[in-house]
């Protein structure tokens, strides 16, 4: 699992209102969220020079960054569809919120090579994401008029919604210094996480099983 997941729950009935007139009623939102986002910028470029000169990102800027990708992708899911509710303005974790974004603790060390090369290693994930937005701008159309003229989100497409949403968040934070593994296209394959700050990954809890004893094998009956 990469240590930076989305997840949304799925709800079948939808507001035809609220979805009719959804980038109306997001305004408030993306104005918060592009004022947040410069705020964003400005902290990546000074942990750029951080994680370059330290070899880790700061917990604070690794945080404030967390928090702001925490409330753009809910902002994201909620303009695209993925839920009706109004999402929180604070970049805090909210379990109540139907849509969830996790992030692992910061890693106690981090490549400064991969950091001062960063741009030139996230090419083939710009050039991904670009077709990504695309797919999810085409599936959100989908899911404004199924919603609209009949009423409900198909499960598929919430499906659909939540995985192109989950890979830009795992992008995102790639691209802005937050983890060094590289982003998978999809959580289906394992990723080798760097240990976080403080101390090691928490081990597994379950405990490989005993093989089962061997049956002791009974003599053959007596011939008559």
């Amino acid at each position: 699992m990469y240590p930076v997941t989305y997840e949304a729950d799925y709800l079948r009935e939808r507001n035809r209102l609220t979805t009719f007139f959804r980038l109306i009623v997001a305004i408030p939102w993306l104005i918060v969220a592009s004022i947040y986002v410069m705020a964003q910028m400005v902290v990546v470029f000074i942990a750029w020079f951080a994680i370059l000169f330290v070899g880790r990102f700061p917990e604070g800027m690794y945080n404030f960054v967390g928090g702001i990708l925490r409330f753009t992708q809910r902002v994201n899911g909620f303009m695209y569809l993925q839920t009706d509710a109004w999402p929180p303005f604070g970049i805090g974790d909210d379990d109540s919120y139907p849509i969830r974004v996790k992030i692992m603790p910061p890693a106690a060390k981090q490549s400064r090579l991969k950091d001062f090369f960063r741009l030139i290693l996230a090419i083939p994930l710009l050039v991904l994401s670009y077709a990504m937005s695309y797919a999810l701008m085409a599936v959100a159309v989908i899911s404004w008029l199924t919603i609209v003229f009949r009423g409900y989100q198909p499960a598929a497409i919430h499906n659909a919604i939540a995985y192109l949403m989950g890979w830009s968040t795992r992008a995102t934070a790639y691209i802005y210094l937050m983890r060094d593994e590289y982003p998978p296209v999809g959580d289906e394959t394992p990723v080798e996480v760097d240990p976080p700050a403080g101390g090691e990954l928490p081990a597994s809890e379950a405990a490989p099983l005993d093989p089962a004893p061997a049956t002791e094998e009974q003599p053959p009956p007596p011939a008559q």
